[in-house]
């Protein structure tokens, strides 16, 4: 993959559950905490800022997220500084990317598509190990919430 490549992820993954269920599973943030594997205190809402702890799961510590966009059962969206989170980078200074969530209800259930951009702003020295790391992330992610779907409905 080239560095022009590397600017936004996209996954899609059929959740055989209604639209509603899976909204629930992305914006409770109980529910998010359990598929996602962090803890977290408060609640997402638009311009909030959360931190999620996945040190607990040995995935690498806090990760600070502000919730951008809650469109009920359509869209969910937040920013934050991607990747594992390492001591020598002061991400004060670095971009943050763009991750949106969109659900649409078809035959069968609900088409949960994921969309991170905005890598191109990340540094050339960090973004391949970013965006790779993310990528593998998300594709992880996607058959977790959907396991998790399945199983707590």
């Amino acid at each position: 993959m080239t560095v022009s490549e590397m600017n936004r992820i996209e996954k899609r993954i059929l959740i055989r559950a209604p639209r509603g269920r899976v909204w629930r599973a992305l914006t409770s943030a109980r529910e998010f905490s359990e598929w996602f594997g962090v803890e977290m205190a408060g609640e997402f809402q638009p311009g909030a800022r959360l931190e999620m702890n996945s040190s607990k799961h040995g995935c690498g510590g806090i990760v600070s997220v502000e919730v951008r966009e809650m469109l009920p059962e359509t869209k969910f969206s937040w920013r934050w500084h991607p990747g594992v989170r390492q001591p020598d980078v002061d991400y004060s200074k670095e971009p943050t990317t763009l991750v949106e969530f969109h659900l649409e209800e078809v035959d069968g259930g609900t088409l949960l598509t994921l969309v991170e951009s905005g890598f191109d702003q990340i540094s050339l020295a960090r973004r391949a190990g970013v965006f790779e790391t993310n990528d593998a992330g998300w594709a992880h992610q996607m058959k977790s919430i959907e396991n998790y779907v399945s199983q707590a409905r």
